[in-house]
């Protein structure tokens, strides 16, 4: 998915921000919803942030 994509279009947040989020130590929906304030209006983007929290996880547990 394109970095500029956005998921949370309440709040503007792209894809690549939640990857951030993720590199800097967030580990769950909770935990990124708690650093850029996603999901907590519409929560049209709670599925799709989910999945991409869990696969940039996956992606920095392999490396």
């Amino acid at each position: 998915m394109n970095g500029n994509h956005i998921v949370c279009e309440c709040n503007g947040t792209t894809a690549a921000q939640i990857e951030r989020a993720v590199q800097e130590g967030a580990r769950s929906f909770e935990e990124v919803q708690e650093k850029l304030h996603i999901g907590k209006q519409c929560i049209k983007c709670k599925e799709l942030a989910k999945l991409l929290i869990e696969s940039f996880v996956e992606d920095m547990e392999e490396q």
